[in-house]
């Protein structure tokens, strides 16, 4: 069950479907919030409260952390409240009280998880550098409880040389490389310290992985995705991509110089490499930056519906106050709008005629053929 379905669950239904043999202590801490929230002060509450008590025991029993049954417990009395308030139609003390109670539910559940060897929860955003993500992922940010950790990727070894809170990359510089095996041990720990810390405060984690690492440097392609290949063991991963008119981005890339950071540094080159992008991610649900441009409540309603996040339009007032890495582009801190495209160097005009893998990009994307329409 989501969090986001917590305030208008049908405890009643929870309450008909008895976990009777099940061993899952999740599904017993949510029949003792049901039977909490069904108790009607009649001669049987005693035997109601009784039977919620005897929920929440079995599934301490079956593994269920005790701080998690605890926040369970404090959960069922702040619905109860939220329940009166909406009844005596106080509508903004039931939302406030609605936010604490879908905090509460995430940092029971992610206590569960961790004590009975569940996997955890992580969202992953992927898209290339000059796509808007920033600006999305700023959005993004913005919504309750959410804790986003920006360009995201282990193997990067592209940054400066001052890195003094990573010591294994300087021990790397300084004594020999780390092997692949090496690297991943380092990056999952300090992943799962993220987990913990978001577990404790009842956030959900996004990773905002940094997909120009993987496929926009060097000869060729990564061979390795090290955001879901290294997480995806130990992990259950929500994830999506963002895409942007390859066009406008590509311009984006050669107005900061980066598209010399592959070989060959040309526009047909950059299109084999997003090709092989959207290869490696076949299958996640895919959202253009125009889309979130022309209506951003939508597009931020659609995306957090899909990373299973709560969303709130207060992300409007708030979104500008973000401070990510990725701030490269031509981008305001309060405005969402679609720009113009930038002036198209005379050798890209050429090279958009008659690059092959482009016009399989543009198709495979859903944009017009003709490189000139932005979009359809």
């Amino acid at each position: 069950m989501s969090e986001k379905a917590l305030i208008n669950t049908d405890w009643q239904t929870v309450s008909a479907s008895h976990p009777l043999e099940s061993l899952d202590p999740a599904e017993w801490v949510r029949y003792g919030l049901a039977l909490s929230q069904l108790i009607e002060p009649t001669s049987q509450s005693r035997q109601q409260q009784q039977q919620a008590g005897l929920a929440f025991a079995h599934a301490v029993e079956l593994g269920a952390h005790k701080e998690a049954v605890a926040l369970s417990q404090r959960l069922s009395t702040l619905l109860s409240l939220v329940k009166s308030l909406e009844l005596a139609e106080v509508g903004s003390g039931a939302e406030w009280l609605s936010t604490k109670a879908r905090r509460l539910d995430r940092m029971s559940q992610g206590l569960i998880q961790r004590e009975v060897g569940t996997k955890s929860t992580i969202r992953t955003l992927h898209h290339l550098a000059c796509t808007g993500g920033t600006v999305i992922s700023k959005c993004l940010a913005s919504m309750p409880d959410v804790a986003l950790v920006s360009e995201v990727n282990p193997l990067n070894r592209f940054g400066g040389k001052f890195e003094p809170t990573n010591p294994l990359l300087l021990l790397e510089r300084s004594y020999r490389e780390l092997s692949m095996e090496e690297i991943k041990e380092d990056f999952l720990g300090q992943i799962a310290q993220a987990v913990k810390i978001c577990i404790k405060d009842g956030a959900d984690l996004v990773i905002r992985d940094h997909s120009h690492t993987d496929f926009c440097r060097g000869d060729v392609p990564a061979a390795i995705t090290p955001i879901l290949d290294f997480l995806r063991d130990d992990y259950t991963l929500i994830s999506a991509i963002t895409v942007r008119h390859p066009l406008d981005s590509y311009l984006g890339l050669v107005a900061q110089g980066w598209h010399q950071q592959f070989i060959p540094s040309n526009l047909e080159e950059y299109a084999r490499r997003y090709l092989k992008f959207l290869d490696r991610y076949e299958g996640l649900p895919l959202m253009k930056y125009e889309d979130f441009c022309m209506d951003p409540d939508s597009f931020l309603q659609q995306l957090c519906a899909t990373l299973h996040l709560d969303y709130s339009p207060n992300y409007r007032h708030l979104f500008g106050r973000v401070r990510l890495s990725g701030d490269s582009g031509r981008g305001s801190n309060t405005e969402i709008r679609l720009r113009e495209r930038r002036p198209m160097p005379a050798e890209v005009e050429v090279d958009a005629r008659k690059s092959e893998s482009l016009y399989s990009l543009l198709d495979r994307l859903g944009y017009h053929s003709d490189p000139d329409r932005r979009y359809q």
